[in-house]
């Protein structure tokens, strides 16, 4: 009685782990298309466009930071044009780390206008180190030996 009672809590526990482990297998599975796939859609680049010039703070905080984190450069004269017009402190810093993120040169460009025109110190101030870490990253370090 014992052994059936043990083989059967065996098989149980085996065909558990197995469950578990075909479970655990399937979930990893779970993403099969690239960010990139995803703005080859044709409404795509019109919609995250729309988000950017979008009259709710929200939806264009949100597609500002997935442009930047995504490096989406289509949409650099998008964001140039809101940095222009932008009212929101945040939201203005938020553009120009997105443009440095995309190392968008026209976007950069554009940062010694805001530096030098802004109200808020707090976007002049974060302006100039963006941009200031910019011309570092792309400035020419070789040193030519003889």
């Amino acid at each position: 009685m014992k052994t059936t009672l043990l083989n059967s809590s065996e098989k149980f526990y085996i065909i558990f782990v197995l469950l578990l482990f075909l479970l655990l297998i399937s979930d990893t599975f779970g993403q099969n298309k690239k960010v990139s796939d995803l703005v080859k859609n044709k409404f795509a680049l019109e919609n995250i466009v729309a988000g950017i010039h979008s009259e709710i703070e929200g939806v264009r905080e949100s597609t500002i930071y997935l442009v930047g984190e995504y490096r989406f450069i289509d949409t650099e004269d998008a964001l140039i044009k809101q940095l222009k017009v932008e009212k929101k402190s945040d939201i203005k810093v938020l553009i120009a780390l997105a443009l440095y993120r995309m190392n968008s040169e026209k976007g950069m460009k554009e940062l010694p206008l805001i530096i030098t025109s802004d109200n808020d110190s707090r976007v002049r101030r974060m302006s100039y180190a963006i941009y200031n870490e910019y011309l570092i990253n792309n400035s020419n370090r070789t040193v030519n030996a003889k």
